[in-house]
C-alpha cells in the first residue's frame, strides 16, 4: 500500500513537472531562441542617418555615438540609492558628442512628432533634468526642421565644437 501511494505521488510530480515545462514552451518562456521570430533592422531611421552624417562632417575632431543608453554616461553618487539610477536607466539619447578621450561634450535629441505625446514629454523632462544634473548640454532639434534647414543645424553644431555656449536658434529649428 505504501509503495502504491509513493508510486502515485511520483507520477503526479512527474506529470506536473512535464506540464509546467511544456506550458513554458507554449507561452514562450523557454530560453531557446526561435530564429524565425527575428529579423535585422537598421539602428537609425533615414532622418537619424542623415543627421548622423551631418554631425560627423561638422565635428571632425569628435567622436559621435548614436542611440546611447543613458546608463552609459550617468552614474549615481555613492550616497544615493539605485532608486535614482532606475529613474533614468531606461532612457536613451539619440546622439552623444564626445572628445577623443570619450568624455561627453553634449547630447542631441531629434524630436519628431511623437515627442508631443504626454508620455514622451515626461521622458523628455527626465532627460533634460538628468543632463542638467551631470552638467552636459542637451540639444533638442525637431526632425522636420533639420530636414528643411541642415545648414543652420551644421552652423549650430560647429559652435558646439568651438566650445561656444551660444544659444541654438530654436525659432528657426522648431518651425
Amino acid at each position: 500500500m505504501v509503495w502504491g501511494a509513493l508510486a502515485l505521488f511520483f507520477l503526479v510530480v512527474v506529470a506536473a513537472t512535464l506540464s509546467i515545462r511544456d506550458g513554458h514552451k507554449v507561452r514562450g518562456i523557454s530560453s531557446a531562441i526561435d530564429a524565425s521570430a527575428y529579423y535585422a533592422v537598421k539602428p537609425l531611421t533615414a532622418t537619424e542617418q542623415a543627421f548622423f552624417r551631418l554631425i560627423e562632417s561638422s565635428l571632425p575632431g569628435y567622436v559621435i555615438l548614436a542611440q546611447v543608453d543613458a546608463k552609459r554616461i550617468v552614474r549615481t553618487k555613492r550616497s544615493k540609492s539605485h532608486q535614482h539610477f532606475n529613474r533614468v536607466a531606461q532612457l536613451s539619447l539619440d546622439y552623444v558628442i564626445c572628445r577623443r578621450d570619450f568624455s561627453v561634450v553634449a547630447a542631441v535629441e531629434l524630436d519628431d512628432p511623437s515627442h508631443d505625446r504626454e508620455r514622451q514629454k515626461t521622458r523628455d523632462e527626465k532627460k533634460d533634468a538628468m543632463m542638467k544634473a551631470i552638467g552636459v548640454r542637451l540639444i533638442r532639434l525637431t526632425s522636420d526642421a533639420i530636414r528643411r534647414n541642415l545648414t543652420c543645424a551644421s552652423k549650430c553644431l560647429a559652435k558646439t565644437s568651438e566650445g561656444k555656449a551660444g544659444r541654438w536658434p530654436r525659432r528657426k529649428m522648431r518651425e
